[in-house]
């Protein structure tokens, strides 16, 4: 199977008290679908994945393959520092049906793997399952890791099949990788928020990434990029690049999740606690300003 186009980041949706809200969840996944999504991502960093209990994610992750009912492929996303563990949640989630794992180079506060454990790291989880994975290569990690370090490791482990670029210059390294990384690279996909989705498109990216809050507005600029019409398509997304700029510069932590409620998809915008600072009325207010002059409310 080839991963290619537009694969939102499922939102977990939480009740006020905390708890895992199922039947918004379903919605939105529902919404996605039905939006044309060509692809989920689940548990990843803009799901709060990090924040949710390894129950939590087990549950969650099952909840989804089952609801999604294969009418999409998703991938699953299986962070861990340590490769034994990640290896165990990616075999679960191919088990579960998952199309592909995704995960970060490993790390964990200060320290940072070297080029030798990252590769380990991704050798292991690959040895574990038969889906390919995605390397997100993210400014998170503090790690850099440049087109040649990338290229090496998806020649040397055999699943190791996608990128998600999100650090450095996104644009420059997606036209490096298809240049370099030939059969050996699937496809690289977009990340940051998907700002300039259709400047990605054309230096070569297989698809997007984004937030889950505008799929049918994502799916209408990739079609427009596939029919060969890059002027109309920058011309449609321009006013909503706005938002997802605002979104990942000051909504991030998963305050865009207001939109979905302003959407009527899901019943609650409640992030896991600690909520950030930033998350008061005044910006809140702001955000929805800013997505009602875009057009999407």
């Amino acid at each position: 199977m080839t991963l290619r186009g537009i694969y939102p980041i499922l939102a977990t949706c939480f009740h006020s008290d905390g708890t895992i809200d199922y039947d918004s969840q379903k919605r939105l996944i529902d919404f996605c679908i039905e939006s044309g999504v060509h692809g989920l991502v689940m548990l990843a960093n803009a799901s709060e994945g990090h924040l949710l209990s390894d129950t939590e994610r087990r549950d969650l992750l099952a909840f989804g393959l089952k609801t999604i009912d294969q009418r999409v492929p998703v991938i699953a996303t299986v962070n861990h520092p340590a490769s034994q563990v990640a290896a165990e949640f990616a075999l679960f989630a191919q088990d579960q049906g998952a199309s592909a794992v995704m995960t970060l180079p490993p790390f964990f506060g200060r320290w940072r793997a070297g080029l030798g454990e990252i590769a380990s790291h991704f050798q292991t989880i690959s040895n574990s399952i038969k889906i390919p994975i995605v390397l997100q290569d993210h400014v998170l990690t503090d790690i850099s890791l440049s087109v040649s370090d990338l290229s090496d490791m998806l020649h040397r482990i055999e699943h190791l099949s996608y990128i998600k670029l999100e650090a450095g210059n996104i644009i420059h390294k997606a036209r490096k990788l298809s240049e370099t990384a030939c059969e050996d690279l699937h496809g690289a996909f977009g990340g940051n928020s998907g700002i300039f989705l259709p400047e990605e498109y054309e230096a070569g990216c297989c698809g997007a990434m984004p937030a889950c809050y505008m799929p049918d507005i994502f799916r209408k600029t990739w079609d427009l990029l596939e029919a060969d019409q890059i002027n109309d398509a920058i011309t449609y997304f321009t006013p909503y690049s706005r938002l997802t700029s605002y979104e990942k510069e000051n909504a991030n932590r998963c305050t865009w999740k207001e939109l979905l409620v302003q959407r009527g998809i899901i019943t609650s915008a409640t992030v896991r606690e600690p909520r950030p600072g930033f998350a008061d009325e005044w910006q809140i207010n702001q955000l929805l300003r800013v997505a009602k002059n875009s057009g999407l409310l």
